[in-house]
C-alpha cells in the first residue's frame, strides 16, 4: 500500500503575489492498493463534488505523470481520499489534490522523479507555483524562476505562530478572483510590494514576528478583492487591534489568514466571531498550525495493508 499526505497552503500572504507560500497543520491523505479495476472513494471536504472515476483531479495527474514517463497506462488500483481540505477556500485544495496525484503517480515509476521536477510539472497543471511550491517542500517557502528559467525554491522554517482561518461559507473560484485584477499596476505599488516580499524573508530568517504586520501589506491584489469577500478588510483590522502579527487573504481567498501568538488566539477568534455576527457573515473559524512538514510518500507492507482495512 502507497500512503500519500499532502499539507494545506496560504499562497501570497499579503504581499508576495505567486511567490510566498506557508504550509498549514490541515491536510490531505491518500491510500492506493493495485487492483484490476480503479475504484475511488472520497470523504471529508469536498466528497460529494468531487468524481470517483478517472477524471478525478488526483488520479488525472497520476495518469499524466505515469504515461508521459513510461509511455504505459499507470496501473489500476482502489484510491481512497480523505481531504480536510476546504474546497474553492484560498487553502490550496486543488494544488494540493494535484501534488497528490502527482506523488501517487511518481512512486510508481520504475526511477522516480526529483522534486524540482515535480514542481515544473505541478505548477504546469495547477497554473501557479506559491501553493504547490509550499505543499512540495513544507514550511515558508519563496518561488522564483532562475537564471535558467527553472523553478526555483528557498525554504525557512515556518513561525511558531497559531495560523487562525476565518473561512466564509461561500466558495470564490481562483479564476473569478484572478479576473478582478488589473493587468497592469503603477510603479510605487509594485516597490511597495517589493520591499515587502523581502521583509518576510527577512522576518522569517531573522525570527523578527514583529516585522509580519508590515511584511504583509499589499498593493497588487487584495484592495482589488475586497469586493469579492465580505469584511475582508474589517476582519484584518480587527485581528491587528486583538494580538496578530499578520493577516491577509489565504490565496485569492475568501478564506482569512491571521498568524497569531498563542496568548492571542480565544481574542482573535472571538472578536472574528462577534464580528461576523454583527454583519451577519456566516464564517467558519479554525485553528490550524504553519507546519515543517513537506508533501510525503510511505510505502507500507502487505500486513499493514490488511490491517488498514
Amino acid at each position: 500500500m502507497l500512503e500519500v499526505r499532502v499539507p494545506a497552503t496560504s499562497a501570497n500572504l499579503g504581499s508576495g503575489l505567486d511567490s510566498l507560500g506557508l504550509a498549514l497543520s490541515l491536510e490531505l491523505t491518500l491510500t492506493y492498493h493495485p487492483s484490476s479495476s480503479l475504484h475511488v472513494f472520497t470523504e471529508g471536504e469536498g466528497a460529494d463534488e468531487l468524481p470517483t472515476d478517472a477524471s478525478n483531479l488526483i488520479w488525472s495527474c497520476a495518469t499524466k505523470l505515469y504515461e508521459e514517463v513510461t509511455g504505459e497506462p499507470l496501473p489500476s488500483g482502489i484510491v481512497r481520499v480523505t481531504n480536510h481540505i476546504p474546497v474553492s477556500r484560498g487553502l490550496g485544495s486543488s494544488a494540493a489534490a494535484v501534488v497528490a496525484g502527482l506523488l501517487l503517480g511518481n512512486a510508481l515509476l520504475p526511477h522516480p522523479l526529483g522534486r524540482a521536477a515535480l514542481l515544473e510539472r505541478a505548477t504546469a497543471l495547477e497554473g501557479h507555483p506559491d501553493n504547490v511550491a509550499a505543499a512540495l517542500y513544507g514550511g515558508f517557502v519563496l518561488v522564483y524562476r532562475n537564471r535558467h528559467h527553472q523553478l526555483a525554491v528557498s525554504q525557512y522554517a515556518p513561525p511558531p505562530l497559531i495560523s487562525l482561518l476565518a473561512i466564509p461559507s461561500y466558495p470564490v473560484p481562483t479564476k473569478d478572483s484572478r479576473a478582478i485584477l488589473p493587468s497592469h499596476v503603477a510603479r510605487d505599488d509594485a516597490i511597495f510590494n517589493a520591499q515587502r516580499v523581502g521583509l518576510w524573508v527577512h522576518a522569517m530568517a531573522s525570527r523578527d514576528w514583529s516585522l509580519l504586520r508590515d511584511a504583509a501589506e499589499d498593493r497588487l491584489h487584495q484592495p482589488y478583492r475586497t469586493q469579492l469577500v465580505a469584511g475582508l478588510d474589517d476582519l484584518i483590522q480587527t485581528s491587528y487591534a486583538h494580538g496578530a502579527y499578520s493577516a491577509t487573504l489565504s490565496g485569492s481567498g475568501p478564506t482569512i489568514l491571521a498568524l497569531v501568538p498563542p496568548d492571542n488566539v480565544s481574542d482573535v477568534e472571538s472578536a472574528w466571531t462577534a464580528l461576523a455576527a454583527h454583519y451577519d457573515w456566516p464564517l467558519k473559524v479554525v485553528r490550524s498550525s504553519p507546519v515543517a512538514d513537506a508533501a510525503s510518500v510511505k510505502f507500507h507492507p502487505p500486513s499493514t495493508a490488511a490491517s488498514d482495512g
